[in-house]
């Protein structure tokens, strides 16, 4: 009766901080962010600090999920990100608030946004108003984050470029690793897992584990990739030497989290 009481209270939780989400994505981006823009000297320092509201507003959701008895979780290395700019932030992605968990840790970061995400009404506002930057146009995404990134700021990307399948292997698209190439810039790998698993690909948001779920997160120390690109060498080569490098780093990360339990 206790498990079933549960059960039912974390899907209620869970509906409760989804809508709490969406609402009040749109709430802010209707109210607040308007306003920032509008007083802002300039539109990159007005996206900034609207970076800056979504990165609390992150903070605020995930304490509410861990507060309605949603979930745990524990963050390792967070410090590492502390003062950080110009990096390229890579992740692997097993659940929908992956990204929620690395843009808390983070004042100030641009996020990659797969073209679908831009039709929700609820999210739209907060992308237009941070910067986000839209991955349609492959070329033009890349130059886009390489100046970015050469200006300072840290750009959060997924290499999968979607959620991981459970029981699937990881496989890594060509996106992060061509960015990484053009920019020249350190990384910083970042491992998520969760037990149960929970807001994957195969799931919908309601289809809750029948227990709580933990989150573990593990933020790596910077790693400089330059010596792994080669001048002139084209860039699919290029780019299957970077895809190498990350999915063995992000294979490492998933092991020991499995071997920690």
């Amino acid at each position: 009766m206790r498990r079933q009481l549960d059960y039912y209270w974390r899907l209620i939780g869970t509906a409760l901080s989804f809508s709490c989400f969406g609402l009040g994505g749109l709430l802010i981006s209707l109210t607040l962010f308007p306003i920032i823009h509008l007083v802002s000297p300039r539109r990159d320092l007005a996206n900034r600090r609207c970076q800056y509201v979504v990165h609390k507003s992150f903070q605020v959701f995930i304490w509410l999920m861990r507060s309605l008895g949603v979930l745990t979780y524990e963050i390792e290395g967070a410090e590492r990100l502390a003062g950080k700019g110009g990096h390229v932030i890579v992740a692997n992605h097993p659940s929908l608030i992956d990204v929620v968990f690395i843009v808390s840790m983070l004042p100030e970061a641009l996020c990659v946004v797969k073209k679908a995400a831009w039709s929700n009404p609820f999210l739209v506002g907060v992308m237009l108003a941070t910067g986000y930057i839209q991955n349609v146009d492959p070329v033009q995404l890349i130059e886009t984050c390489a100046a970015n990134v050469a200006r300072g700021r840290n750009l959060v990307i997924f290499p999968e470029g979607t959620r991981t399948v459970p029981g699937r292997p990881i496989k890594l698209k060509r996106g992060a690793a061509s960015i990484i190439v053009r920019c020249r810039q350190p990384i910083i790998p970042i491992t998520i897992t969760s037990k149960p698993t929970t807001l994957t690909k195969a799931e919908k948001w309601y289809e809750i584990p029948q227990t709580r779920v933990h989150f573990r997160i593990t933020v790596g120390h910077s790693v400089d990739l330059q010596p792994k690109i080669v001048d002139d060498e084209p860039l699919s080569l290029s780019n299957r030497r970077i895809n190498q490098v990350l999915k063995k780093m992000l294979l490492e990360g998933i092991e020991r989290h499995e071997r920690a339990g």
